[in-house]
C-alpha cells in the first residue's frame, strides 16, 4: 500500500465547496462532533480540488505495518492538502481532501470517485500558518477509516467512514471486502510521501515551518485506533474476567515501559507512616502547615502566589516538594509530592511528551484532559474525570499528555507525580508548556519549592510543637482547678 500526501497553494472555488452536481447527505454526531455517514450518503461525484495537486514527492516513509495503522504529521500548511492511500499494482486508492474549511473522505474505484463522508466546518481542515498534527486511522479487518487533529482520541475525531455500513447480510460483506481487498490488505508496502508544490515550497510560511517538516514529525503507531485508553491504571494481579470485558482500566502490564517502570516503584507508596513511626499522622502535620498563618506551608504558598505567573489569582498555585535527585532522564526531578490545598489548580499544561504515572496520596483531584493545540485558557476540555485517594492515572506522548488539576473539594489533595522520558525520544524537551492567561505559550521548568526530607521534618515539628503547647494548657488547667 502506498499513502501520499499532497500539498499546493491552489485557493478554494467557494470557500471549498465541491464543483460536482451530486450533494450528498451527511449525519453529524453531535457530542464530539464525528461526520459518520448514514448508507444514503456515498454518492460518486467529483473528487474536490481535482487536478490541483502535483505529484513531486519532498520526502516518503514507509509503513510499519501494510494497510493498516495510524500515521500523525505535525505540519505548518496555508493551502490544502491531500492524502491518498493506494497500492502499487492499482490505480484504486482511498483519499482525504484537507481544505480550509472541509475535509472528505473518499475513495476511487475503477476510476470511479465516491465521497464516503465530508463536514464543512471552521477548524476541521488546515489552520493556516500553525503547526498542526492530523492524523489519519485505517483498519484493515473492519474497513473503517477516521480522520482528526491533535491528540488521536474518540473526542478528536471528526470524520469516520465505515465501509462496511452499508451491509445487511455476510455475502453483501464480503462482496465489499472483495472489491476492495487491494486497498485493505497485508500484501505489498507501504510508504507516506509528501509533496508541495514550487510555490509553496518557496512561500515564506513554509521556510519558517522547514525545521517541522522533517521526517521524524511524521509518527506511526502499527495498530488502528478502536477507542480510548482508560485513564486509571489497575494492578494486573488484580484483573478479573469483568475488567478484561470492561475496558474501565488500562492493566499495569498494558502500559508503556517508561510508565510501567514508575508504576512499579510508586504503587505501594503512602503518605503517612504509622503513628507510632512519626508519633503523629503527615497528613494532620500537611494540613496544619497549611491552614496556619505564620507556618510553613502557608508561608510557601503565600510567597508562590506573589511571584505567580497569574498574580491576579492566587489560587492558581500548588507546591512541588521533591524526592531524590534529576538523573538526566526525566524533565526535572522524576519524583514530586503534589500538595494541592483546596480550591487550588494549575493552568492548562503538558509534560514536555515525557511519560508520567500519578497517584493520588490523599484527598480527592479533579483532572482536566485537552487537546494538543490548546491556547485558550478558558478551553472546553475534551474530557475529565474525578481521581480519589490510591488511584493511579497514566500520560504517555500519545494519551493524556496536556491536563489541568483541581482541588475542588474542602480538604487538601497530596499527589506523587513521576516523571521519565520516553525510550524512543530523543530530543528530552526539558519544559513543561503550560497556557498563558493572554492565550500564549510558555515554557515552565520543572523546579523544587522544598525537598521531602526538609519538608516532613518541618511540618512535623511545627505539628507536634502545636499539640504539645495544647496538651501543657489542657494539664495546667487542670492543676488550677
Amino acid at each position: 500500500m502506498f499513502i501520499t500526501i499532497l500539498s499546493d497553494v491552489c485557493k478554494l472555488d467557494g470557500e471549498g465547496q465541491m464543483n460536482g452536481t451530486h450533494v450528498c447527505r451527511i449525519h453529524v454526531k453531535r457530542d464530539v462532533g464525528v461526520v459518520r455517514p448514514q448508507s444514503s450518503d456515498r454518492c460518486m461525484t467529483r473528487e474536490p480540488l481535482a487536478g490541483e495537486f502535483r505529484t513531486h514527492p519532498t520526502w516518503n516513509k514507509s509503513m510499519p505495518v501494510n494497510g493498516q495503522g495510524v500515521f500523525t504529521f505535525n505540519i505548518t500548511r496555508n493551502a490544502p492538502f491531500l492524502v491518498v492511500m493506494t497500492t502499487a499494482t492499482t490505480s484504486d486508492n482511498v483519499k482525504l481532501t484537507i481544505g480550509e474549511t472541509f475535509a472528505e473522505l473518499g475513495i476511487t474505484h475503477g476510476n470511479e470517485y465516491t465521497r464516503l463522508s465530508r463536514i464543512e466546518k471552521q477548524h476541521v481542515g488546515y489552520e493556516e500558518d500553525r503547526q498542526i498534527s492530523y492524523w489519519v486511522s485505517c483498519n484493515r479487518d473492519s474497513l473503517v477509516l477516521k480522520y482528526g487533529k491533535g491528540y488521536t482520541m474518540e473526542e478528536t475525531t471528526l470524520l469516520e467512514c465505515d465501509l462496511l455500513t452499508r451491509a445487511t447480510t455476510r455475502e453483501e460483506q464480503k462482496e465489499i471486502r472483495d472489491r476492495y481487498h487491494v486497498l485493505f490488505s497485508a500484501e505489498g508496502k507501504g510508504i507516506v510521501e509528501l509533496y508541495d508544490s514550487k510555490a509553496f515550497i518557496s512561500s515564506s510560511a513554509l521556510k519558517r515551518a522547514k525545521a517541522i517538516d522533517s521526517e521524524r514529525s511524521v509518527c506511526f503507531r502499527k495498530n488502528p485506533f478502536i477507542r480510548n485508553l482508560s485513564p486509571f491504571v489497575l494492578h494486573s494481579d488484580h484483573t478479573t474476567l469483568s475488567v478484561l470485558d470492561s475496558g474501565l482500566y488500562m492493566l499495569s502490564g498494558s502500559l508503556p515501559p517508561g510508565c510501567k517502570e514508575m508504576y512499579d516503584n510508586i504503587r505501594k507508596i503512602e503518605l503517612d507512616s504509622p503513628p507510632e513511626v512519626d508519633g503523629v499522622l503527615l497528613s494532620d502535620a500537611i494540613r496544619f502547615s497549611i491552614d496556619t498563618n505564620g507556618c510553613l506551608l502557608h508561608n510557601m504558598l503565600q510567597e508562590k502566589a506573589r511571584y505567580s505567573c497569574h498574580q491576579h489569582n492566587a489560587r492558581e498555585t500548588y507546591l512541588r516538594v521533591t524526592l531524590g535527585e534529576n538523573l538526566g532522564d526525566s524533565p526535572g526531578i522524576p519524583y514530586v509530592l503534589e500538595i494541592w490545598p483546596s480550591k487550588h489548580y494549575s493552568p492548562i499544561h503538558n509534560h514536555g511528551n515525557a511519560n508520567a504515572v500519578i497517584k493520588v496520596l490523599f484527598g480527592q483531584i479533579n483532572v482536566s484532559i485537552y487537546n494538543k493545540h490548546t491556547t485558550d485558557p478558558d478551553e472546553k476540555p475534551l474530557k475529565t474525570f474525578v481521581a480519589n485517594s490510591g488511584d493511579v492515572t497514566w500520560i504517555s506522548q500519545d494519551w493524556y499528555q496536556t491536563h489541568k488539576l483541581w482541588n475542588n473539594t474542602a480538604d487538601y489533595c497530596a499527589t506523587i507525580q513521576c516523571y521519565k522520558y520516553d525510550p524512543g525520544d530523543t530530543t528530552h524537551w526539558s519544559y513543561f508548556d503550560y497556557v498563558g492567561e493572554n492565550s500564549t505559550i510558555e515554557g515552565f521548568l520543572p523546579s523544587s519549592d522544598i525537598t521531602f526530607r526538609d519538608m516532613r521534618q518541618k511540618v512535623l515539628d511545627e505539628y507536634r510543637q502545636t499539640l504539645c503547647g495544647s496538651t501543657q494548657v489542657h494539664q495546667d488547667l487542670s492543676t488550677v482547678q
